[in-house]
């Protein structure tokens, strides 16, 4: 019979090997050119929003199907549910006590007209994956990472996205926790639930 510190020994390389693979592996450079790989997903989680004006909290289920979006807020801006969807060609809002959707070309245009928020929609299916839109790719003074490699921080058009909690989802390395700041609001993203469907 082996005596423990035997044991230990033998059990040491593989716990060691064992933590390893846990963590980010091959650099911010790396970690990032993966989630290329993500097209498609969905997220669900607590959002809150603080304005000047008000704080509101609700739930969000995000649905992504590459340029296709579907973002289902239920609680906050009034009693009722939220939607914001469309694609890169046009978009579609509608609030609690609306008859009929809005639409515009765009997510960003509906979003300053009917709530006052510059706000811009096409970096965020980027920036809730952890990643870099592709107007900050070329500005690494914008961003910062940690010593693991994920994305710590970010800024771009005045605001300031920070991250947290990330967990290995399907063998990519997501964020738990987004926080946005900027043009006085803070935005918090509570994700309780990642699907990553390719």
């Amino acid at each position: 019979m082996k005596s423990l510190p035997a044991l230990a020994v033998l059990l040491i390389p593989l716990i060691i090997t064992g933590c390893a693979s846990l963590m980010p592996q091959g650099g911010a450079h790396t970690l990032q050119s993966q989630l290329d790989e993500i097209h498609s997903w969905q997220v669900r989680g607590k959002l809150s929003v603080v304005s000047p004006q008000d704080s509101v909290t609700g739930y969000l289920t995000w649905t992504q199907q590459h340029s296709e979006y579907d973002l289902f807020i239920a609680g906050p801006f009034g009693s009722g549910a939220s939607r914001l969807s469309g694609d890169d060609q046009q978009a579609s809002l509608t609030l609690p006590g609306w008859d009929n959707p809005q639409t515009a070309p765009s997510a960003e245009r509906l979003m300053l007209q009917y709530m006052g928020w510059n706000f811009p929609v096409s970096d965020i299916r980027y920036w809730v994956k952890g990643q870099l839109s592709p107007g900050l790719k070329n500005n690494q003074n914008a961003v910062e990472y940690g010593d693991d490699g994920l994305l710590k921080t970010l800024h771009q058009h005045g605001w300031q996205v920070s991250y947290s909690r990330y967990t290995n989802e399907g063998g990519y390395w997501l964020p738990g926790l987004i926080k946005i700041r900027g043009h006085d609001f803070r935005f918090t993203f509570a994700i309780k639930q990642w699907t990553v469907n390719g």
